[in-house]
């Protein structure tokens, strides 16, 4: 069964990264602990993600989370630009239907909506992040006009691991369709809104993965990011069993990624970047990457473009 509780217990909005691979966000951001998609390949099924929430099957909310954030980004506007980026939804599905369901019914709000506007709300002041919004659900698209007001700050990375139906019904059983996420990336792409498609982890061969790219640009997408299933084995994902093996390589399909970090001409910058401890900076070569910033806004992201 099935079940949404509230998280009453306040903590971190922003959970800082330790920065120790060039591609990581600085902050992640998760208006929920758990998922109900139950998705068989989801590395939120494991430890510690379990010790919070029964997988598929509970979710908990944060109400109080809006208002932390607001408090947490005053306090943090003075990081250099390149470091106020957020990666949103990274271990919980900011859209699920039955939570927005039940945060309406019982609370009368709308809790990624008033996430948003804080975010807005700051960049209108100087204080300015890009916001990275991961999800399956077509529910994003109940924020079209706020993500194309945000559309300066905002990506918005739709998961699609396949074209098939019947592969996403295998994996992604409680997953919203192919159709309905191709329908919602080409509503937010109409309303100017960057989408990237995250075929992560890729169910298909390469022959797929090419067909589902042009599939995702014809759609209005802007970026696209591939890696296969390759740090799961595939039998077990297939059982519901998925055990992540740390010493499996994890190959990401370099030659298909289109702004989605991939390396820009070999060029690099010194800029200053957190310690592990986020105790200080220390100045550091980092690789330009493209990444899809420069048709977002104007704004110098430093080694991001």
């Amino acid at each position: 069964m099935k079940k949404v509780l509230f998280h009453e217990r306040i903590g971190s909005a922003l959970r800082k990264q330790r920065m120790t691979d060039v591609y990581e966000f600085p902050f992640t951001l998760n208006p929920t602990i758990g998922c109900l998609f139950a998705c068989k390949y989801c590395y939120v099924q494991q430890f510690p993600f379990n010790r919070w929430a029964v997988f598929g099957e509970e979710v908990k909310v944060k109400p109080w989370m809006p208002a932390r954030l607001d408090r947490e980004l005053d306090r943090l506007r003075g990081l250099p630009q390149h470091l106020k980026r957020v990666q949103v939804g990274n271990a919980a599905e900011c859209y699920s239907p039955e939570v927005m369901a039940r945060v309406r019914r019982e609370l009368g709000r709308d809790l990624m909506g008033e996430i948003l506007d804080v975010f807005r709300r700051h960049w209108n002041v100087g204080n300015q992040w890009a916001v990275h919004i991961i999800t399956k659900s077509h529910l994003v698209g109940r924020h079209v006009e706020i993500l194309s007001a945000m559309r300066d700050q905002v990506q918005v990375e739709v998961t699609l691991v396949c074209l098939d139906e019947g592969t996403r019904r295998e994996y992604e059983r409680y997953a919203p369709s192919v159709r309905r996420r191709l329908e919602v990336i080409q509503r937010l792409a109409e309303a100017g809104v960057f989408v990237r498609v995250m075929a992560m982890p890729l169910l298909c061969g390469r022959e797929e993965a090419l067909e589902l790219r042009r599939v995702a640009f014809e759609c209005g997408a802007r970026g696209f990011k591939v890696k296969g299933l390759n740090y799961f084995e595939e039998e077990e994902v297939r059982r519901g069993e998925a055990v992540r093996r740390k010493r499996k390589e994890d190959v990401v399909e370099t030659e298909l990624l289109v702004n989605s970090g991939e390396l820009l001409d070999g060029r690099s910058l010194i800029v200053p970047m957190p310690t592990k401890d986020w105790r200080g900076y220390e100045p550091r070569e980092m690789p330009v990457l493209r990444s899809g910033y420069s048709e977002m806004s104007g704004i110098d992201w430093g080694y991001l473009v």
